[in-house]
């Protein structure tokens, strides 16, 4: 890059106001250092000769009584030669005085927020003296800390920015536990067994309305509306974090090495999404299957990061508001961060950018998820009871053993999802997309799936009941094993457009497809169930079941 005047704000960021300016000398001494090992002895030695001749002459010249005024100009040329090293020496050492300075001032400026972290006050509570945080101390040092970021990016490649970013991270982990979270009240919700009586299924139908009722389980979300906010200081911390330049991410994705002008934030690039479809048309087997080499590659992209994440893993982010407030959600990102264990029950997370975040056994319940961006995150053993996850994006999220319950999964995106095992009984999955998801043993009873899409998806032993609703859902090339929908409301239609064999129970008036194998595929073998529905995909029109084996 090349040399430009710095403004006056550079040198205030150094701590350095007032100073010269040495950029023109910073070249231009960078260009002689290089030479002065073997030029500055030999212009030394050249100018005690030329000074030695020019003694001698006008030695000679006194002598023989003429004049010596040009020999008084040759002495003033040696006299200048003989100091010109010595003065450009001088000007390579100031300015590494100044950079010595601005490094020393940057160090100055951290410490000096550092310990405003921790600025205390004197406060009397009924009569007796007490010490508290001051706030107002430690804002100004959030903000003086994320001025030394945003500079030092600007000015110096970012090599400060990503200590200034560790710093945060640890600020709101230590002092967000400072008041404990709180655990939500309802003991937690059991599934029905398999081999449940009919007063068992009745008595747990009548505890799911109670609990999840005809909102989407309110019982969680009025009971996150009551957690108390976190601290400002945390709050603002938290926003300073969210708030991250382009810039300043580049430098985190160059760390520990500097930022580039070619360095590239893998989160900034965007997953190509399935495209959307209109009136009764559905997506192929083959358009899904693109599109989940599309997420794959993409994810594997994200994953092979090795940059530096923001952590707040094990955070007490209880009615924290991390919900963008500008139109393109530069404000909200916390994509790839480390949030493991996270406590975010009634938390705002609306059009945050959370992209391949890892919130494992993260506590999310009555959370405002709405429009976030999770594709490719890990949300495995994750508690979402009654979250609002309205519209977000979690095409090829990790969701295995999630829990659900109750939560609005209204229109959210999850094509390519993996939900084995994931817990959603209650839960609103309107309009839902989950073409080519994992449903596998996902829990679905009492879930309201109107126009869901799961074409592609497998729905291998996935739980449904009477209760769960599937008018106009599609099941486009679905494949279904070990699924008792006898008591399910689902359509001739729905169960014509799947694969399925006999471990299917299938309602008494709903005809068995003809595609469909009157046996129980094996997981192996040259009738796989996998093997006969990549043939059935392949040409719906004329796949012809294997026979049942003999015995």
């Amino acid at each position: 890059m090349k040399d430009k005047e710095p403004p006056q704000d550079l040198l205030d960021w150094m701590g350095v106001k007032n100073a010269p300016n040495w950029v023109g000398a910073r070249s231009f001494g960078r260009l002689i250092g290089t030479l002065l090992v073997v030029a500055v002895p030999a212009l030394f030695a050249g100018s005690l000769i030329a000074a030695f001749v020019v003694l001698w002459h006008t030695v000679d010249l006194a002598i023989n009584g003429e004049g010596g005024a040009i020999n008084l100009g040759a002495g003033a040329l040696i006299t200048a030669l003989l100091g010109a090293p010595f003065l450009i020496w001088s000007t390579v050492l100031k300015h590494q005085t100044v950079r010595y300075q601005k490094e020393g001032h940057i160090t100055d400026r951290i410490n000096k927020a550092v310990e405003q972290l921790g600025a205390e006050k004197s406060v009397k509570r009924d009569g007796e003296e007490t010490t508290v945080p001051n706030i107002e101390v430690r804002i100004g040092a959030i903000l003086s800390l994320e001025r030394i970021a945003q500079d030092s990016t600007r000015y110096d490649k970012g090599r400060d920015h990503v200590r200034v970013m560790e710093i945060l991270c640890a600020y709101v982990r230590e002092n967000s536990k400072a008041t404990p979270p709180r655990d939500f009240p309802l003991p937690e919700w059991e599934p029905l067994k398999d081999d449940a009586t009919e007063e068992e299924r009745a008595a747990h139908e009548m505890w799911r309305q109670a609990r999840f009722g005809k909102h989407f389980n309110a019982n969680a979300r009025e009971w996150a509306a009551s957690l108390p906010k976190p601290r400002a200081d945390i709050a603002q911390a938290l926003q300073v974090l969210g708030r991250r330049t382009a810039e300043q991410r580049q430098a985190e994705a160059a760390w520990p090495n500097p930022r580039t002008d070619g360095t590239i934030w893998p989160f900034d690039t965007a997953l190509d999404p399935l495209p959307d479809v209109y009136g009764d048309a559905t997506r192929t087997k083959a358009e899904i299957d693109a599109f989940k080499k599309r997420l794959d590659a993409w994810r594997k992209g994200l994953r092979a990061y090795s940059g530096y994440r923001l952590d707040l893993r094990g955070a007490n982010l209880q009615g924290a508001d991390l919900s963008a407030k500008r139109p393109d959600a530069s404000d909200a990102v916390f994509s790839g961060a480390l949030m493991q264990g996270a406590r975010l029950e009634g938390a705002n997370l609306w059009t945050a950018r959370m992209e391949e975040a890892n919130l494992s056994e993260a506590r999310m319940e009555g959370a405002n998820l709405g429009m976030a961006r999770m594709e490719g995150a890990d949300l495995s053993r994750a508690r979402m009871e009654g979250a609002k996850l309205g519209a977000a994006r979690m095409e090829g999220a990790y969701l295995g053993a999630a829990r659900m319950e109750g939560a609005d999964l209204w229109k959210a995106l999850m094509e390519g999802a993996n939900l084995i095992a994931a817990r959603m009984e209650g839960a609103n999955l309107i309009a839902a997309r989950m073409e080519g998801a994992n449903l596998g043993r996902a829990r679905m009873e009492g879930a309201d799936l109107w126009e869901a899409w799961m074409d592609g998806a497998d729905l291998a032993r996935a739980r449904m009941d009477s209760s769960t609703f599937l008018t106009a859902a599609t099941f486009q090339s679905a494949a279904v094993r070990e699924v008792d929908f006898r008591k399910v409301p689902i359509s001739a239609e729905q169960v014509n457009a799947s694969f399925g064999d006999d471990s299917v129970r299938l309602p008494d008036r709903t005809k068995r497809p003809d595609h469909w194998p009157d046996w129980v595929l094996p997981d192996e073998g040259p009738h796989s169930f996998n093997t006969e529905y990549q043939k059935w995909l392949s040409n719906p029109n004329t796949y012809t079941p294997p026979p049942k084996p003999e015995g």
